[in-house]
């Protein structure tokens, strides 16, 4: 006989464990406080509010990196018909030069990052195809801005 655990048992099992966590990590913080924890309680409605606004913003919190990052980027397509693969999706950054520091000493500014992609490329009039590599922005970073 096997035990099957539902997704519905799974969720009820996790909101407990996050339940007792956010207790256990309230009595901590009261402890090291220096205020007594013997006979102080900690009511289960306060940390049931507790993870579900932690869940809130945790399941409304953007999916990928790049919408979450300062200096934020998209992916367009990259084509080129003489290359396999014939289309890569490259990174374009944002914002081309401020990371919200405007113009201070310490502002930063928007930085590609690339990777060296090997491709292959069609061979000017022969069915052949040569190993290349080819600089692709894969994400965007805030830098110190190179001062000359």
């Amino acid at each position: 006989m096997s035990l099957r655990i539902t997704p519905t048992i799974l969720h009820a099992m996790t909101q407990r464990r996050l339940l007792r966590i956010c207790c256990l990590v309230l009595l901590v913080i009261g402890a090291s406080r220096g205020s007594a924890v013997s006979g102080r309680c900690v009511e289960e409605t306060f940390c049931t509010r507790s993870l579900e606004e932690f869940h809130y913003k945790l399941a409304n919190m953007p999916k990928n990196l790049n919408e979450r990052s300062i200096a934020s980027w998209v992916y367009e397509p990259d084509t080129d018909l003489d290359r396999v693969p014939q289309v890569i999706h490259v990174a374009r950054c944002l914002s081309s030069h401020s990371c919200g520091g405007g113009d201070s000493p310490f502002s930063l500014e928007t930085v590609p990052v690339s990777v060296q992609m090997p491709v292959l490329r069609k061979s000017r009039g022969c069915p052949t195809y040569s190993l290349e590599y080819e600089s692709v922005p894969i994400a965007c970073l805030c830098a110190t801005p190179r001062r000359f």
